[in-house]
């Protein structure tokens, strides 16, 4: 058989799981505020980000859902009737 079974004494297991324990909430402190800045920036700017292109949808479908003002020029949609 290639591969053999490793029965590794318990001590050894529970050494192991405590050395990986202690390495991965030593990383997690290091890492943790410099990940939580980075996602917030990013948060906030896609937030305003999407804020800005709701507003400029809402202007341009307002804009272009007016009537436009009766000063004697025909609109778009009167020149289509006419021809």
């Amino acid at each position: 058989m290639i591969f053999q079974r490793f029965d590794a004494p318990d001590w050894v297991t529970r050494l192991f799981q405590g050395i990986l324990g202690v390495l991965g909430f030593y990383a997690a402190l290091r890492l943790l505020p410099r990940v939580l800045k980075s996602m917030t920036r990013r948060f906030v700017f896609g937030l305003i980000g999407e804020i800005l292109l709701v507003a400029l949808g809402l202007f341009l479908t307002r804009r272009a859902t007016e009537r436009p003002p009766r000063n004697g020029t025909a609109s778009a949609e009167e020149n289509v009737e006419r021809s």
